[in-house]
């Protein structure tokens, strides 16, 4: 029998969602829903997604913040919108209104066992969009 061996944990299929697209003073942000749906809380170090928005690439947004997603459970994470990405969404959000349709994939860096492992995971689904000359 083997002991000490450190594998990849089998996980139910996490889910990161696009929750809102919304001005702030620090700019643009993103927040995105990490759902959970296993029974150990996860403990992530940084995540990064890639997402459109009406089938247009909107690029891709890192977040080196770290966050814990309980067991069975969700957390919401506000992420701001810099440089390429930001103008991205910004010259969207002003020649579009209502909702839009998202496609996102996301790869999630998660601790187990003191190692780091990567999970991809995508989703689509409708997010509102900011009303036209929306401001902080």
């Amino acid at each position: 029998m083997l002991a000490g061996c450190s594998s990849a944990p089998k996980l139910e299929r996490i889910g990161v969602r696009i929750k809102e697209i919304a001005p702030s003073a620090a700019g643009t942000t993103i927040t995105l829903l990490f759902v959970n749906p296993n029974n150990v809380p996860l403990v992530v170090q940084e995540t990064e997604h890639t997402f459109s928005l009406d089938g247009t690439s909107m690029g891709t947004v890192k977040n080196p913040k770290p966050l814990g997603i309980p067991p069975l459970g969700s957390v919401a994470e506000s992420v701001v919108l810099t440089g390429p990405v930001a103008k991205a969404v910004g010259r969207f959000t002003a020649g579009h209104s209502g909702h839009a349709s998202y496609v996102i994939d996301s790869t999630l860096r998660i601790t187990w066992d003191d190692d780091i492992h990567a999970y991809k995971t995508s989703d689509r689904g409708s997010v509102t969009l900011p009303a036209a000359g929306a401001t902080p």
